[in-house]
């Protein structure tokens, strides 16, 4: 006769759960895999962008030194050089002369500043909807390919 071993219904019960643990234990290791790659993908984002902060704050600090020595050069070479190589206008001419250039300077560079702040207001919300969009995507993604 062959050797056969009977298998009686509860050791069909504790295979079929054994089965089922490791096949839960499989993906659940999957989706800790993708867990560890979507936070190292976060982490490198995170890197990126405060190096990135870094740079442009570097960049905005250089940019104000620069837009004031500009705006004094500019003061000065309105008061120096233009103004006070014409003897011909009176003192008061002068002085009115001058302070319209200043007007108009600084209302350029309040109109500079004005659309530097939408421009910042526009970009953040920009920024805001791209992390929707992959956050839905991604999202998305998991609950597609990665039921548990």
């Amino acid at each position: 006769m062959l050797n056969m071993r009977y298998v009686d219904k509860s050791e069909e019960k504790y295979i079929a759960m054994i089965n089922r643990i490791r096949d839960t234990i499989r993906k659940l290791e999957e989706t800790m895999k993708y867990s560890r790659d979507l936070e190292a993908v976060r982490f490198l984002r995170y890197s990126m962008l405060k190096s990135r902060d870094k740079i442009l704050m570097d960049d905005l600090r250089k940019i104000k030194i620069r837009n004031k020595q500009m705006l004094n050069l500019f003061r000065q070479s309105v008061t120096d050089v233009q103004l006070g190589s014409l003897d011909i206008l009176p003192e008061t001419l002068r002085r009115q002369v001058q302070k319209t250039w200043h007007q108009k300077y600084d209302a350029l560079l309040s109109q500079n500043e004005q659309l530097k702040r939408q421009i910042i207001a526009l970009d953040c919300a920009m920024k805001q909807k791209q992390k929707e969009v992959c956050l839905t995507i991604v999202v998305s993604y998991l609950y597609l390919n990665h039921r548990v």
